[in-house]
C-alpha cells in the first residue's frame, strides 16, 4: 500500500470515528482530565461583561461549578452553595459558576442570580468550549482546583438523589476541609448528577 493510500485510509477512519462520536454525544478531543492534572485555563465574561480568568486567582483554591438555571438540580444545589461561599470565602477560597448553556443570555444569569442571591460571578461560556474542552457534563458539576492549580476533586456537589433531597456526605465540602487541613482528600472523585448540559446544537 503506498503512503498516499495509507493516509486517505487513516483520514477516512478518523472520520467515521468522529461521526460515530457525534451521533453518540461522546466526547472525541482527547483524554479526559484525571485528578492531579492541571486545570485549563479560561477567560471567560460574568454576568456584567467582567472578564475572569483562572489563571488570576493563581496560588488560590478555586471552586468551579458547572450551573444551569434551567435545571433543577442545579438550582437545588443553589442554597447549599450560597452557605458553602459563606463559610469558605473568607478562608480565601474562590467560588466560580460557569453557564456552558446554550440559551441562556447574561442578562438571564444575573436575573436568577440576584433572585436567589448567589453572591460569587457566574460566567457565561458561549458555544460550550470550555465545557467541551473539560469534557464537563452535567449541572451541577463540581471541579476543585488546588492552590498549584491541579485538579484536587471532580464530580458530584454531594450525595442527595434529587434536587431537593438531603445530602448524607458532602463531597464537596469534605473535600475543602481536607485541602484548607493539608490532609487527602478521602473521595477525589465522584460520578456528578443532574441535568445533561445543552450544548450547542451541530449542523
Amino acid at each position: 500500500m503506498t503512503n498516499y493510500n495509507l493516509t486517505r485510509k487513516i483520514k477516512s477512519l478518523f472520520t467515521i470515528c468522529l461521526t460515530i462520536c457525534v451521533m453518540l454525544g461522546i466526547s472525541c478531543q482527547g483524554k479526559a482530565l484525571n485528578i492531579g492534572d492541571s486545570m485549563p485555563d479560561f477567560n471567560l465574561k460574568d454576568y456584567d461583561g467582567k472578564e475572569h480568568s483562572l489563571s488570576q486567582y493563581k496560588g488560590k483554591i478555586v471552586v468551579i461549578e458547572f450551573c444551569s438555571q434551567e435545571c433543577p438540580y442545579s438550582r437545588g444545589a443553589d442554597p447549599d452553595l450560597v452557605k458553602l461561599h459563606t463559610k469558605y470565602s473568607t478562608k480565601g477560597v474562590v467560588f466560580l459558576g460557569i453557564d456552558s448553556h446554550f440559551k441562556t443570555q447574561p442578562e438571564e444569569i444575573k436575573k436568577y442570580a440576584l433572585e436567589v442571591k448567589k453572591p460569587y460571578p457566574i460566567l457565561k461560556d458561549f458555544e460550550n468550549k470550555f465545557a467541551d474542552k473539560v469534557e464537563a457534563k452535567v449541572t451541577p458539576e463540581i471541579f476543585i482546583v488546588d492552590k498549584d492549580g491541579k485538579i484536587a476533586y471532580h464530580g458530584a456537589f454531594d450525595d442527595r438523589k434529587g434536587p431537593d433531597g438531603q445530602p448524607t456526605e458532602k463531597y464537596t465540602e469534605n473535600a475543602l476541609e481536607a485541602l484548607l487541613s493539608g490532609k487527602p482528600i478521602e473521595k477525589t472523585e465522584t460520578k456528578a448528577w443532574g441535568c445533561t448540559i445543552k450544548r450547542v446544537p451541530k449542523n
